[in-house]
């Protein structure tokens, strides 16, 4: 043993010499080098989470350190291959904390942590659930003047998604994204995003769904006081001489509608009680009449003199009397 220890250091003891000086001097370069300090951000990541498991509170992105040493160390650093990376493994649900060592940092040797913030990241984790909610379509604005929502549908009614447990627990249905209808006369088809209440819940099956909105005109009802029965042909009379009617319609129709847009007549024949018949815009109906029915009067006879009441026609023209 002594001999290999003997050839050891006389062997190559030149070179050996060399090394050692170039090492002693690259040391007092290191050592005696003027030292600077710089800020720098490093991302954070998470590993290992388990697939039941979910973290509920904020992350940080990033960690902010400034680190002290040698400028010609600092300047060697590449920020881009810094991470901070914290291991969930085995996380369980609730709070833990992880402190930020600088050794998690894997700086060269020779640059010192001067400072770190957040010195302790805290987390928090909870149980990861699915669950099958009722979607919930939402519309926003409204149809154009006339025009109401008949109905709004949702393909598919339901959906599955994940997330944490007290995001679920008492989430019974999932809201879309609102589709307008500002001004719309007609059916409105449209592709929507859901409306995710919890930065943890996120779709499993499907990510958009189909809202179907549908439009239709407002139908309103208008009375008519007064309105004039027409006399029948040839003459005569009703009894009563005017009818209230009733008519329903589009509102942008019905509402410009005045009475003198009907006709109203008895049916034809003689006299006696007859139907009452309505003609109204092929846009509107008649839904009431009153009364139904009226009581057509014949034509009144000419007025005829009575006897006595003064000369007949005849008598004032006849020739005056020879006497």
């Amino acid at each position: 043993m002594t001999l290999r220890w003997q050839a050891w250091l006389t062997e190559n003891w030149g070179l050996k010499l060399l090394s050692l000086g170039f090492a002693v001097l690259l040391w007092m370069f290191v050592v005696g080098e003027k030292r600077s300090e710089i800020s720098l951000t490093v991302p954070l990541e998470l590993t290992g989470v388990p697939a039941d498991r979910v973290i509920v509170s904020p992350v940080p992105e990033a960690i902010r350190i400034r680190v002290n040493g040698p400028r010609t160390l600092l300047a060697a650093i590449d920020p881009d291959n810094l991470r901070v990376t914290l291991n969930l493994d085995g996380i369980q649900p609730g709070i833990s904390a992880f402190e930020i060592l600088p050794s998690r940092l894997n700086l060269p040797r020779g640059v010192d942590v001067t400072y770190i913030s957040p010195s302790v990241v805290t987390l928090e984790a909870d149980r990861k659930v699915e669950k099958v909610l009722r979607v919930k379509p939402r519309i926003r604005g409204a149809p154009a003047e006339g025009f109401e929502v008949a109905s709004v549908e949702v393909e598919p009614a339901q959906v599955r998604v994940e997330g944490a447990d007290r995001a679920l627990r008492d989430r019974k249905e999932i809201p879309t994204e609102p589709v307008d209808i500002t001004g719309a006369t007609g059916g409105v088809v449209q592709p929507v995003g859901l409306a995710l209440p919890d930065p943890t819940v996120r779709p499993v099956d499907v990510s958009t769904v189909r809202v179907s909105v549908s439009v239709r005109e407002v139908v309103a009802e208008r009375e008519f006081l007064g309105v004039p029965v027409a006399v029948p042909p040839g003459g005569g009379r009703v009894v009563p001489p005017e009818v209230r009617v009733k008519v329903r319609g589009p509102l942008r129709i019905v509402s410009k509608l005045s009475s003198g847009d009907l006709r109203v007549y008895p049916e034809p024949g003689g006299t006696g009680v007859a139907r009452v018949f309505v003609e109204a815009p092929s846009t509107v109906e008649v839904v009431e009449v009153d009364p139904q029915a009226v009581e057509r009067l014949a034509p009144e006879p000419p007025e005829v003199p009575t006897p006595g009441s003064g000369t007949t026609p005849a008598e004032e023209n006849a020739a005056p009397s020879s006497e």
